[in-house]
């Protein structure tokens, strides 16, 4: 588990230091820096798959893509070096410094300037993001749709759901393969008896839809794997069967990837999701909130980026509920230094009970303004 991440001189990321926990939630206005912090771990994880990151960071593709080392750079660094550290659970540092001078701004490969004496190809092994216990489902995912592609070497050997920058395009290939397969813990707090990640999952989904369900089957026409949905009758009236991804919710199809993420994760695994709420109901995120929340007790360490207060409260309802401890959960607020063009990010405290000691200024407080102004005060 990573328990500290340290960026220097990245995007708006002047020299920012981030505590991670168990489930890390990531908050803020828009182009403050969030998206950054998820971007500074993809970068190098997609470096050591590409096999380069010995040598230094490669700034696109599969996972990210980034330009050049103009993009990359803090704009007003004092100097020309982009620098990663991690911080394990041990308390052991693993620092990347990259060198971004002048002569290497149309570059898109960074080369290496130094490293910690630890950082080895077997030693970055033992950590999730760069292992196979690693998740990444992005904003940009797979939804609205019934065909989805197959990669056995993906799915099988590295046991991944997406393929290319986080889309979950490989979840129907991963539900054919390990559906049936039973998952670490019954996340339906025993209201489910099928304890099969493929059961499991239709239990969540049907928290966000009521009645749906589904099926993954091979496509007779090539290589792919069909998604094929249902909506079963209530009290004895008929159902609806054969629904495609494209004639169904959008919702329903779009929390697919994050759903399977979460459930097949073990403890150690490190997921990252981004805007988990996209195309739900109220209901609907705070139900996935609570799924994070479990998951997250569970060993497992959860990072997301939301604009959601409903996916905020929800982590705060599982302190209060006793689902997660007050050290489990990190909630920052990103707001962004417009003189200095930085990223400045915010620890809020959260009580055992689920309130937050001190929230600052513009935290999700919208709808205070605006019922003020319905209330005509």
């Amino acid at each position: 588990m990573i328990k500290k991440l340290i960026i220097k001189n990245f995007k708006c990321h002047q020299n920012t230091e981030i505590d991670l926990s168990n489930l890390t939630v990531l908050t803020g206005t828009n182009s403050s820096g969030k998206t950054s912090i998820i971007q500074a771990l993809l970068l190098l994880r997609q470096s050591l798959r590409k096999g380069r990151l010995m040598e230094g960071l490669d700034l696109n593709y599969p996972l990210c893509s980034i330009g050049t080392g103009n993009d990359a750079l803090y704009r007003f660094a004092d100097i020309g070096e982009i620098e990663f550290n991690i911080i394990d659970e041990h308390d052991e540092k693993f620092s990347f410094q990259f060198n971004a001078e002048l002569s290497n701004f149309g570059n898109t490969f960074l080369e290496k300037k130094f490293y910690s004496e630890n950082v080895s190809d077997k030693n970055l092994e033992s950590l999730s993001l760069f292992n196979s216990d690693f998740q990444y489902i992005s904003v940009n995912r797979w939804g609205g749709r019934s065909r989805f592609p197959n990669d056995s070497y993906e799915v099988v050997t590295k046991k991944q759901i997406s393929l290319n920058y986080g889309q979950g395009e490989l979840v129907a290939s991963y539900l054919f393969n390990f559906g049936s397969e039973n998952v670490i813990k019954d996340y339906t707090n025993g209201k489910e008896t099928d304890l099969s990640l493929m059961s499991q999952t239709i239990y969540w989904e049907q928290r966000i839809s009521p009645n749906i369900t589904f099926k993954v089957q091979k496509s007779q026409d090539d290589n792919s794997f069909l998604v094929i949905y249902d909506y079963n009758g209530i009290e004895g009236q008929k159902g609806l069967k054969d629904l495609s991804g494209e004639n169904i919710g959008y919702g329903i199809s779009y929390t697919l990837p994050v759903i399977v993420a979460l459930l097949s994760a073990k403890p150690g695994a490190l997921i990252v999701i981004e805007n988990p709420e996209a195309h739900l109901h109220p209901y609907g995120q705070a139900e996935l909130a609570k799924l994070m929340a479990m998951v997250a007790k569970n060993g497992v360490q959860v990072i997301v980026e939301t604009h959601s207060d409903h996916i905020v409260n929800g982590s705060l309802v599982a302190l209060n509920k006793g689902c997660i401890t007050p050290e489990m959960l990190s909630i920052y607020y990103f707001e962004r230094d417009e003189k200095n063009h930085i990223a400045k990010p915010i620890c809020l405290e959260a009580t055992q009970t689920g309130r937050l000691k001190k929230a600052p200024k513009g935290f999700f407080d919208q709808i205070i303004i605006d019922y003020k102004i319905l209330a005509g005060f």
